[in-house]
């Protein structure tokens, strides 16, 4: 009994640890990206600033995602512990360079300062994205309702933690932000070491399929981001002092994380993310729609609404991403970062565009309510064809599976390694070659390695490709045949 309990006791603290190193990374994303609390030290900082600040940040974003997007290619990348300490390294000298920076600039003329916050900007955004690459390896892990429902409860954890954040002194600020980033990394260290990844693959056919089935979300995911980018400059957001803007934000968000964790504590099924997906459109359309009636009033809510679109595309795009990694085996490197630099594109060209046409937008103008149509329009089109999955067809046409030949197991055993060996078959394509082999149609071979149909079709591709095929048939004639030295060994087996 005892045993047990402190079993229970391990459990409840692995999982603690895992929430609050999510909930800590968030938080100092809220921090320093998102109501840019992180400058609360310095009074004086304008929009324009701020605008380039983020500019920098994304760029940095971009420019480290697609560089381990190519190299994930070639390598399967470093060890967990020093990504971490390079996450740290480089966030930290970033934070150093902010914090110096802000200490000096009620005494030095800003236009001095502002390069370097915009150098520590580059550090903090390259940070930040090593170490979203490093909660997504530990997301892979779980199944699509476990990240569902890890992902929600870290962002109603972290809005907690924000809100606790929001009451502490200026000077406090940056260096209480940094505390987060290292505790954060460490809970991330700690807690791929409790669930070890299974072994990354890759095989084109694998990424042509999850291309074809990721493009849709990521594509209304980076239309969501472009309108939140480009809503923050032109809403009139900068106008409103920081408490205002975060205590909206923390209300807002708040009930929207409550509504979309409700149904999935309620219902024991894997969520419908497709539909969950679509609660971001009217959220993002409302904000567009009361832009010319309330531009900057009731706390910046119109603001707050676009973000809100933004923030529950890039949660189901989050799962999304998680479950197709740990579906299809590819290295969640190259998912997430080929997904996220796409979307940070989107959300950078919408800042750069709000930016620079933020002067000719005044409330009650007639430029605003165009923009507010205009919006409205590519919403409701985005919503046309989000999320149609037309399918993989396999070249081979449906007919019933040929039957193996039964023999010896240990022939049979041997036979398969033997080809699996010879054509260079990944540990996944191995497993489901002996499954067709033995005559299980593709949804057998699904529910027993609980993976989706499509990823079965993808893998079987690469499979004939790899032996030279295109029909099943073809494959169990392979298997069956037996040249004179194996047909030695299946007799001194006999």
């Amino acid at each position: 009994m005892e045993r047990l309990h402190t079993n229970v006791r391990n459990v409840a603290f692995r999982d603690a640890l895992c929430f609050g190193g999510y909930a800590l990374y968030l938080v100092f994303s809220y921090m320093a990206f998102h109501s840019f609390t992180l400058f609360a030290p310095a009074a004086a900082l304008d929009a324009v600033s701020q605008t380039l600040f983020l500019t920098t940040v994304l760029g940095a974003r971009i420019c480290v995602f697609a560089a381990i997007a190519f190299f994930s290619l070639r390598s399967t990348g470093p060890d967990t512990l020093v990504s971490v300490l390079v996450a740290c390294g480089v966030a930290l000298f970033g934070f150093l360079v902010c914090g110096m920076a802000l200490q000096f600039s009620a005494d030095v003329e800003f236009s001095r300062i502002l390069p370097w916050l915009m150098f520590g900007g580059v550090c903090l955004g390259a940070g930040d994205a090593l170490m979203v690459l490093l909660w997504a390896r530990f997301c892979k892990t779980f199944t699509l309702r476990s990240v569902y429902l890890f992902v929600l409860f870290s962002n109603m954890a972290s809005l907690v933690i924000y809100f606790l954040m929001t009451l502490l002194p200026p000077a406090l600020v940056v260096p209480a932000t940094a505390v987060l980033f290292v505790v954060s990394s460490a809970c991330v260290k700690k807690s791929i070491s409790i669930r070890v990844p299974s072994a990354s693959e890759y095989s084109l056919p694998v990424v042509k399929s999850a291309a074809s089935r990721l493009w849709r979300p990521v594509f209304g995911t980076m239309v969501f981001c472009f309108m939140s980018g480009m809503m923050m400059q032109i809403s009139g957001q900068q106008e409103l002092p920081l408490s205002t803007v975060q205590e909206t934000s923390i209300v807002s968000s708040g009930i929207v994380v409550a509504i979309l964790l409700v149904p999935a504590l309620v219902v024991s099924k894997p969520p419908n993310l497709s539909r969950l997906y679509k609660m971001a459109l009217p959220l993002s359309a409302a904000g567009f729609l009361l832009l010319p009636i309330l531009w900057n009033a009731a706390g910046g809510i119109v603001n707050a609404f676009a973000q809100l679109g933004s923030m529950v595309a890039g949660i189901i795009l989050w799962c999304m991403l998680s479950d197709m990694a740990r579906d299809t085996r590819l290295p969640s490197p190259l998912v997430f970062a080929v997904a996220l630099a796409c979307t940070n594109a989107a959300q950078l060209l919408g800042v750069l565009v709000g930016f620079f046409n933020a002067s000719s937008i005044t409330s009650g103008g007639i430029m605003l309510t165009v923009i507010a149509l205009v919006s409205l329009y590519l919403l409701s089109m985005l919503s046309l064809f989000l999320f149609k999955d037309k399918g993989l067809a396999l070249a081979e046409p449906a007919m019933p599976a040929p039957q193996l030949v039964v023999r010896e197991e240990q022939w049979f055993s041997a036979r398969c390694e033997e080809i699996a060996s010879t054509h260079q078959l990944t540990a996944r394509e191995q497993e489901i070659f002996v499954l067709l082999a033995q005559g299980r149609t593709v949804h057998g071979i699904s529910e027993k390695l609980y993976v989706s149909e499509n990823t079965v079709k993808s893998h079987i591709k690469s499979i004939y490709q790899k032996l030279g095929i295109h029909l099943r048939s073809e494959l169990i004639e392979l298997v069956n045949h037996v040249d004179d030295e194996l047909e030695k060994q299946v007799k001194q087996i006999r």
